[in-house]
């Protein structure tokens, strides 16, 4: 009866770490396609018909369908690693981790070790984002350096191309792959599609996408619109570095108490080995050990929410 409440409770918690992070992902997804709707709302105050259908670059980009989604994060962190041999880190790490538990618990409960196999995920994410990141650095520069190029009596392809050439990566890989779209003969609703679509997580890059359709179907001085959008993303920057520094001491408590635990049961494990050895062996400790890890990843989605503010 103990090995059956051991399995429960193991299930249980397996099953509530999942629930967990689906969470956490709708809550940020849903924060993601809120700020969607404000920007097509502000961008389709003039009522125009072309002004409908930038914003739809917004919504393309992130599709709601979930066999989808997998491939968007997989071409968002650069298209390295396919979708089986992603499938197959997952499983390896979820493997591992069971082998792990299995050999430092001894019993049901080494199933929880399948956590593991959201570790290529998050890993994944991470890259991503990284990535996003670094768009989000280049895009100014690239935005000047394309209305530089349009001043001085270039194309916007040839524009694209030139920035392909000074760029450094990944933002020139993603002005590189437009411009050969284009050059084929692509239309640029459908070339500034595939590029949101690449970028799903690059707000950035939708905003620099609509801008572009909008002058392109209103009219208007693409020059100085790509000025002002460039001016407006760096000071976007700046104040998102701003609210780091702000928010730096929150992060730091975080990533004290988050290490403060292993970093006191390693010692405890040096200096007294004994001590700990009744949550490896007890049943009730074995039950502890779990609760406690559970509630540490609440912990630290908790504080990572509390330390993250919109920008």
């Amino acid at each position: 009866m103990g090995s059956t409440t051991l399995v429960v409770v193991g299930v249980l918690v397996f099953v509530a770490t999942l629930l967990l992070g689906q969470f956490a992902y709708w809550t940020m997804e849903g924060r993601r396609q809120a700020r969607d709707r404000d920007l097509a709302r502000r961008l389709g105050t003039s009522g125009m018909d072309a002004l409908r259908d930038a914003p739809s670059l917004l919504r393309e980009s992130r599709a709601p369908q979930a066999n989808d989604r997998l491939d968007a994060l997989l071409r968002a962190a650069g298209g390295d690693t396919d979708r089986q041999g992603f499938l197959a880190q997952v499983a390896v790490s979820a493997l591992l981790g069971v082998v792990v538990g299995a050999g430092a618990l001894r019993s049901p409960l080494a199933l929880v070790g399948l956590v593991a196999g959201l570790v290529p995920w998050l890993l994944l994410v991470r890259r991503a984002d990284a990535r996003a990141r670094r768009i989000m650095e280049q895009l100014p520069d690239a935005l000047e350096l394309l209305a530089r190029s349009l001043q001085a009596g270039h194309g916007f392809s040839e524009a694209l191309r030139g920035a392909a050439e000074e760029l450094p990566l990944p933002l020139a890989e993603e002005f590189g792959r437009a411009h050969e779209a284009q050059n084929l003969g692509r239309d640029l609703r459908d070339v500034l599609g595939d590029l949101c679509r690449r970028n799903p997580t690059s707000f950035e890059l939708q905003l620099f996408a609509s801008a572009v359709l909008l002058q392109r179907d209103t009219g208007g001085n693409l020059v100085e619109l790509l000025n002002n959008l460039a001016r407006t993303l760096r000071d976007r920057f700046t104040f998102e570095g701003k609210v780091r520094a702000l928010t730096a001491e929150a992060r730091f408590t975080a990533w004290v108490l988050g290490g403060l635990p292993f970093v006191v049961g390693g010692l405890l494990v040096v200096v007294q080995p004994d001590y700990l050895r009744p949550l490896v062996d007890d049943a009730t400790g074995k039950m502890l050990l779990v609760g406690c890890g559970a509630s540490f990843l609440v912990g630290v989605v908790l504080m990572q929410r509390a330390a993250r503010v919109e920008v």
